[in-house]
């Protein structure tokens, strides 16, 4: 399984992924410094109370972009080549269908995990450093404050390295990327979408139960792979 992932990351531009994921993270923090700089000293209505509202606006961004991010991987991984008819290729290796299509599926899921923990302390990290000199909020930063958000951040990565398979069943219909892209985006925007300070991801359940569907709906749609008429 480790090879087929190896060979897929190979394939796929392992480098490209990285430098995608670095861009990703300059223009998340990029747009939270200019939150913090433009609204945060405004003393009548301030964007942030405190470090807890801060670090919760990064999270939200870091899921929003890797939740889209991880379906223009579904695609080059899995629409395209189903589209293009080039995985015909790859089944007609003495291995395993259901082990193909699973080391693709890996790498979205662990990479949008990966990248959701990895973003949220870069960036901050970045803006707790930045507040410590500017000081436009004095709210002490304690463990207690950061262990919770550490703890909110990981289960936040799990449900959105879940959800992330979701745009893939719909882009399956039609070996569709826009449907594939399209679908990310409507998740990211019911999911993530910030209104007068509340996420309904911030319902913990929510993004969990929706991880879980991504990964129920994932398999069922690969289910039968083995027996499937791809060419």
């Amino acid at each position: 399984m480790f090879h087929l992932i190896k060979l897929e990351l190979k394939k796929g531009s392992f480098t490209g992924y990285i430098w995608g994921s670095l861009i990703a993270y300059l223009t998340i923090a990029g747009l939270m410094m200019i939150v913090y700089f433009v609204e945060g000293n405004n003393i009548e209505e301030p964007v942030f109370q405190g470090y807890t509202d801060m670090l919760h606006m990064i999270d939200l961004l870091v899921r929003a972009t890797f939740i889209v991010y991880a379906s223009v991987m579904i695609s080059k991984l899995i629409i395209n080549e189903f589209k293009d008819k080039t995985i015909s290729l790859l089944f007609a290796y003495p291995v395993s269908r259901k082990k193909i299509i699973f080391a693709k599926l890996s790498i979205v899921f662990f990479w949008t995990f990966a990248n959701v923990l990895l973003a949220n302390l870069v960036v901050g990290a970045l803006l707790i450093s930045i507040n410590a000199g500017v000081g436009y909020f004095t709210e002490p930063l304690t463990i207690h404050t950061l262990v919770q958000h550490a703890i909110y951040v990981l289960m936040q990565a799990i449900g959105a390295a879940g959800m992330s398979l979701l745009p893939l069943a719909i882009g399956m219909r039609n070996k569709s990327v826009p449907s594939t892209i399209v679908s990310s985006i409507v998740i990211v925007v019911l999911v993530c979408s910030n209104n007068l300070g509340f996420s309904i991801s911030s319902i913990i359940a929510i993004p969990l139960s929706l991880a879980v569907i991504g990964i129920l709906i994932t398999y069922m749609s690969f289910r039968n792979i083995d027996r499937m008429d791809v060419g």
